[in-house]
């Protein structure tokens, strides 16, 4: 049987806040409880339930509603990959979850990106690392204000398409120019800015310059078919946040918006090849160009 156990005590807070439903699948009983000490940092009220198998796990995953899962990959019957896989083979959407093993091979990477799997936890972990995981839970699930910003119609609705496959939940508002992102910006305050640099007009730079005046939290991204070293440059002295090459794949997105939220990004995510401000202007030529339809 699942061992359940609720905290005791939920500070006034977060009463408010509806309790999360966590699931630790792993066979040895000390694991689960360094996990479950961990979340008890924490300050929210939360439900874990407990199982030791891969074949419990999957009862549980297919009977229960799961917020965030730590699984461990070696489990007595099915493993933990497989009873995932098992549990969530259909479209329904998929809880948070992370795999935890004290090795990470190629192999186990290429499951985890497979089965969707958000991150690999090393054993033995520390109570950060599971704290870390709430805290991606928490900004994944907030809706993060995008303005999208570009003079291509047919730029826009492929770049649409690719923004809505990014982790994070995001509500998307376009523009076709610079006068009508800034126009957008000064009745909206946005998250985060994906502006095109070539545009007629006002150009990227310029656009990014005013947008900051109305939007100083908002985090800019300037995209463009060409990733030279000036263009970077001049983007990061306008106050943008990273540069994107197009085309860019959801991955980067997700890069991109993890950096901009100071959200540790995954181990398992795939490499991006954005520059971000906060990081010294590599040379364009170390990037590459990534596969996508998002082109112009």
């Amino acid at each position: 049987m699942p061992l359940i156990s609720e905290p005791g005590k939920v500070p006034a807070a977060s009463a408010l806040q509806r309790p999360l439903r966590i699931l630790i699948v792993d066979d040895q009983n000390i694991v689960r409880g360094a996990v479950r000490s961990a979340l008890e940092k924490q300050d929210r009220p939360f439900m874990v339930i407990e199982a030791a198998s891969g074949e419990e796990a999957q009862a549980i995953m297919q009977n229960t509603r799961i917020d965030i899962i730590y699984c461990d990959v070696q489990l007595p019957g099915i493993s933990g990959p497989e009873a995932l896989a098992l549990a969530y083979n259909g479209d329904a959407p998929r809880p948070f979850m992370v795999l935890m093993s004290t090795a990470k091979s190629p192999g186990l990477i290429e499951i985890g990106q497979r089965i969707g799997v958000y991150e690999f936890m090393p054993k033995p972990f520390r109570a950060l690392e599971v704290l870390n995981a709430v805290n991606a839970y928490d900004r994944l699930q907030t809706v993060t204000r995008v303005l999208l910003v570009d003079d291509s119609s047919t730029a826009r609705k492929l770049m649409i398409r690719i923004l809505g496959k990014s982790q994070f939940v995001i509500d998307i508002r376009e523009a076709d120019s610079g006068e009508a992102a800034i126009k957008l910006g000064r009745e909206t305050n946005f998250d985060a800015i994906f502006l095109d640099f070539n545009m007629p007009g006002i150009n990227g730079v310029e656009t990014a310059t005013r947008l900051l005046q109305d939007n100083p939290s908002a985090q800019i991204v300037l995209m463009s078919t060409e990733q030279q070293a000036g263009m970077v440059r001049s983007g990061q002295h306008a106050g943008a946040f990273a540069f994107l090459k197009k085309p860019f794949e959801a991955s980067d997105v997700d890069a991109v918006l993890h950096d901009a939220f100071a959200i540790k990004r995954p181990s398992l995510a795939k490499p991006t090849h954005a520059i971000f401000s906060n990081e010294n202007a590599k040379p364009a030529s170390n990037f590459g160009t990534a596969p996508s339809t998002a082109n112009r």
